[in-house]
């Protein structure tokens, strides 16, 4: 299953501690491997510390986010392409100043060297996460096969949600059938 563009929602059988309660937005899938950002977990790191340049145009909460645990000293810049709402097709044109790769629900990564005025120019949402999720061959498919993950389709505001730390269990109650059920799970199961 390719989940690029989705979304990974963590489920009570993933007891690593480290994707606990988790929503993993999906950047890349393929036959090599699988890397996302968790969009949920805000980091309270100034990013104006780290990055000042961009620290102006994130979108609330305006801090760092941490977005796994692999490279935890790098950084990546995800932001809301504008352009590509006016395509009546969806797709993106070819990327701007400082805008990457056309991304998927108009998601788009962002080249943190670049400038941030001329970046944000066509884009109206920004948020830098410090590490990422990611998985070798097949690794994240046999994870979803084992029940470790629920995958679902996100909404456009997903990654750039003003208030993340409800937005786990506000995912899973928009959900049709069981899945809605698993929003009410407590943190700890064995306290239920």
């Amino acid at each position: 299953m390719r989940t690029t563009g989705r979304l990974l929602v963590a489920t009570p059988a993933l007891h690593d501690g480290v994707f606990d309660r988790t929503l993993v937005f999906m950047l890349h899938h393929d036959k090599s491997g699988a890397l996302g950002v968790v969009i949920n977990q805000p980091a309270e790191i100034d990013a104006g510390e780290l990055l000042p340049r961009w620290d102006g145009h994130l979108s609330a909460p305006s801090t760092v986010f941490a977005g796994g645990p692999v490279e935890p000293n790098g950084f990546i810049g995800l932001a809301r392409d504008t352009r590509s709402a006016n395509q009546p097709d969806g797709r993106t044109e070819a990327p701007a100043q400082g805008l990457l790769v056309p991304g998927i629900n108009r998601a788009t990564s962002v080249d943190l060297d670049s400038d941030p005025v001329l970046t944000m120019a066509h884009a109206n949402a920004f948020r830098i996460f410090r590490g990422y999720a990611g998985w070798d061959a097949h690794q994240l498919n046999t994870e979803i096969a084992e029940g470790a993950w629920f995958v679902v389709d996100p909404e456009l505001d997903d990654p750039w949600d003003n208030d993340p730390t409800t937005l786990f269990e506000r995912v899973l109650r928009r959900q049709e059938g069981d899945l809605r059920w698993f929003a009410n799970t407590p943190a700890d199961p064995s306290l239920n």
